[in-house]
């Protein structure tokens, strides 16, 4: 069995797997536990709709700190005026200043206004904790903020793929178009709560039929497109800060942002 579906927005992705199935596995209605981030089928429903309060306040909590710290570190251009060389600013020529070329063109921030491609990975081992779950969601976050604070159009897939046998199921959602704005409150249930994986994914596997050909819901596989920046398993324990944001300036590196090293 292999099979790949697409969903182009959060909302069709919603009506698809709230719906029930006649899998014989139906680990997505198993009884709510720390597993599933403390939350029942029922109230993960409502949870994925509504928001997610209590999680929102604690990510928003991880990723405007290292949001802080990282942001001050992106190098950014800032035209330079004077009264020759360079290029011509037709607005300040019109407004008749007299220093209307720049020196430094804006342009040279090559990276304004390009779409980058984000594509996390939600295929977490099943020893993966919750709370690990939570800080990533954070660090991914906070990584949006700062690619979009360096001038990218941001999109975010949301992927999820395992394997089993010969088998293979991958689902890609899209949360966001590049010229759509944030909303931290999908990207942070979807990123960053258990039961996006453990019950509306596992449910997809279930209306597919994968629930009942592999063991055990399969094994994490990676994606198959993996974009501009592809974000896997990150850690299996929770890191300290300055790990956190080690690795988010790294991501930004690879997209050839330039940070400050101090």
């Amino acid at each position: 069995m292999n099979k790949y579906l697409k969903f182009e927005d959060l909302h069709d992705f919603w009506n698809f797997s709230f719906r029930d199935s006649n899998s014989y596995n139906k680990s997505s209605r198993a009884y709510k536990s720390y597993w599933y981030g403390n939350v029942s089928w029922e109230e993960a429903k409502t949870l994925a709709i509504s928001g997610w309060i209590e999680g929102l306040n604690e990510i928003k909590k991880i990723s405007v700190e290292l949001s802080e710290i990282i942001t001050t570190k992106i190098v950014r251009y800032e035209p330079e005026y004077g009264v020759g060389g360079g290029v011509v600013d037709v607005g300040a020529f019109l407004s008749n200043s007299p220093e209307y070329f720049m020196i430094k063109n804006p342009n040279e921030r090559e990276q304004e206004g390009k779409i980058v491609k984000l594509v996390c990975s939600i295929s977490f081992s099943a020893d993966i904790d919750s709370k690990v779950i939570i800080q990533r969601g954070a660090m991914i976050c906070a990584l949006v903020d700062a690619i979009e604070v360096s001038g990218y159009r941001c999109e975010i897939i949301v992927n999820e793929t395992s394997i089993s046998r010969n088998g293979k199921l991958e689902i890609d959602l899209t949360l966001k178009k590049p010229q759509q704005s944030l909303n931290i409150v999908e990207l942070a249930f979807c990123l960053a709560h258990p039961a996006m994986l453990r019950r509306f994914m596992f449910s997809v596997a279930e209306l597919e039929g994968w629930a009942d050909y592999a063991h055990a819901y399969g094994i994490p596989d990676e994606a198959t497109d993996k974009g501009d920046l592809y974000i896997d398993e990150i850690y299996s324990y929770i890191v300290p800060n300055s790990q956190a944001i080690n690795w988010v300036t790294e991501k930004l590196k690879k997209l050839g942002v330039q940070i400050i090293n101090n």
